[in-house]
């Protein structure tokens, strides 16, 4: 996840983040390694060479003088029509751990995110996770309609290898007033299946934010989450993410990120 910064200091609200793909992405990269005859969990056959792309991503991480992964950039689950700025670079860190009622599985990425201009951003995931497959997947996001028109509109896709067909998505973002934002779209996944989605983010301090949302669909799940600024190039979110399928354990998400300002 990431906060997003502007020159002089933070925004009024702070762009969800690098946020992981969701259950559903990761539930595609398994049955990809199952068809390419891998156990999931073994040697990532989707991803693109962690030697080809750790380079760039060490510089991204150097550049925002904090931790380094990258799914779209949005709340904990869903997208949002946030970009980056200019000349801004995000780098996150990001933690799933069982509930304390739950013992699911841990899970650990590290995002990068990068302004393309001033409507496009790209960035790229890597899954740090012990016994991990190795690899990355990759991202982009394109603002059709900027925010200052009233109702921001982008257009993206995620989880984009060399064995997996990208996810795409349009996500919608209303700006109610100073301290509310409300955030709806769909995914199209692979198998051409619609799953909308709508999330909301609220200021209650200076510093401090609420996220909710939900994301359709049996492999996917809902979520909220704390979220607050630490600094201005720092932010920190905690937040329950609560599975559509019941029979699949709750999770705390942890994440820590550092946003480049602009240059």
């Amino acid at each position: 996840m990431f906060a997003l910064l502007i020159e002089g200091g933070p925004v009024m609200t702070p762009l969800g983040l690098c946020s992981i793909a969701t259950t559903g992405a990761l539930a595609e990269r398994r049955r990809a390694d199952e068809a390419g005859g891998r156990r999931p969990g073994s040697k990532r056959g989707e991803g693109i060479s962690v030697s080809r792309v750790l380079p760039a991503a060490l510089l991204l991480a150097l550049l925002a003088s904090g931790p380094a992964q990258a799914a779209y950039s949005g709340l904990t689950v869903v997208p949002t029509a946030d970009v980056l700025a200019p000349g801004q670079a995000c780098v996150d860190y990001q933690v799933y751990t069982p509930t304390a009622f739950a013992s699911g599985p841990e899970a650990v990425y590290v995002n990068t995110q990068y302004a393309l201009g001033s409507r496009a951003e790209v960035g790229m995931d890597f899954d740090l996770t012990q016994d991990a497959p190795t690899g990355a997947v990759l991202n982009g996001k394109l603002a059709l309609l900027p925010l200052d028109t009233g109702i921001g509109l982008a257009a993206g896709i995620y989880n984009a290898g060399e064995n997996l067909r990208p996810i795409s998505y349009l996500a919608a973002t209303a700006e109610v007033s100073d301290r509310l934002r409300l955030h709806a779209g769909a995914h199209r996944t692979p198998d051409e299946e619609s799953q909308g989605f709508v999330g909301a983010e609220y200021q209650v301090g200076q510093r401090v934010w609420l996220w909710g949302e939900y994301l359709a669909g049996d492999e996917n799940a809902s979520a909220a989450t704390l979220y607050y600024q630490l600094s201005d190039h720092w932010g920190i979110s905690i937040g329950l993410q609560r599975p559509n399928d019941r029979e699949c354990d709750d999770s705390l998400v942890l994440d820590i990120g550092c946003v480049h300002p602009a240059w």
